[in-house]
């Protein structure tokens, strides 16, 4: 309505102020809708923002951390390993609530070739670490040994933290390091379950692995918080750390 008066009386004007009053405001006009444009296409773009700067910031976090700060970390500070205070990832305030990893907390690093995936872990589970990698569930846990339980965020970018653990198959390898060794597994199991099964992060999932040790990967069941999906792999190998074997079948 206010753009057919304007231009009736841009038609119609009686004398030059009328026609710069109503070209002037076209003008205001013109430049609101532009700015109205704008912030459209970036609401709408935001949750893909978010996504690329959560994927810059996982990439390469252990890469300058060495093996003798890697053990410094597992045996020192103070871990949280409370699963209630752990919240929901909000994948659009990502990049106003992120601050920089912890990185006292890295401990390790994961890769799982099959869905390309290669995240840092970190020790303990703290919200904002949670965006960056994944995390340790219990206290004292090493590699090789026990019931080494990992949790992380479900996402639907695939290429994201947890993303893409539902494509994990029977048979697939999971690489564990802390640079100064790589334990492999061999995935034996997947499950979904009720988000109150704490006994699969415990040791006695060894039973079920022919007393071997395990690696247990968790993350919620798609966006359904009620649910749990876990990967478990069965130790198979260890050998010395090198980049090359760790990052062997990961594509950049």
């Amino acid at each position: 309505m206010i753009l057919t008066y304007l231009l009736v009386l841009i038609l119609n004007y009686k004398n030059k102020k009328d026609l710069e009053v109503a070209v002037n405001l076209l003008i205001i006009m013109k430049k609101l809708g532009i700015l109205l444009i704008l912030v459209g296409v970036v609401f709408f773009s935001f949750p893909k923002i978010s996504e690329l700067f959560l994927l810059s910031k996982n990439q390469g976090i252990v890469d300058d951390v060495s093996s003798h700060e890697l053990a410094k970390n597992a045996n020192s500070g103070e871990k949280n390993f409370d699963q209630s205070k752990v919240k929901h990832i909000d994948i659009n305030g990502a990049i106003l609530n992120a601050k920089n990893a912890d990185m006292s907390k890295v401990v390790g690093q994961l890769t799982i070739p099959s869905i390309n995936k290669n995240i840092a872990i970190f020790d303990g589970l703290e919200n904002n670490n949670l965006m960056f990698g994944a995390c340790t569930m219990k206290p004292n846990q090493r590699m090789g040994l026990g019931n080494y339980a990992i949790a992380g965020h479900y996402m639907k970018n695939e290429k994201l933290l947890f993303g893409g653990l539902m494509n994990v198959k029977l048979g697939d390898k999971i690489k564990l390091t802390n640079k100064k060794n790589i334990y492999e597994y061999t995935v034996f199991k997947t499950l979904k379950v009720k988000n109150d099964r704490l006994d699969l992060i415990q040791d006695s999932m060894t039973s079920q692995a022919d007393g071997k040790a395990v690696v247990s990967l968790m993350s919620c069941y798609y966006d359904d918080s009620n649910y749990r999906y876990f990967v478990f792999g069965k130790f198979d190998k260890l050998y010395p750390y090198s980049p090359d074997q760790m990052l062997k079948g990961i594509q950049d």
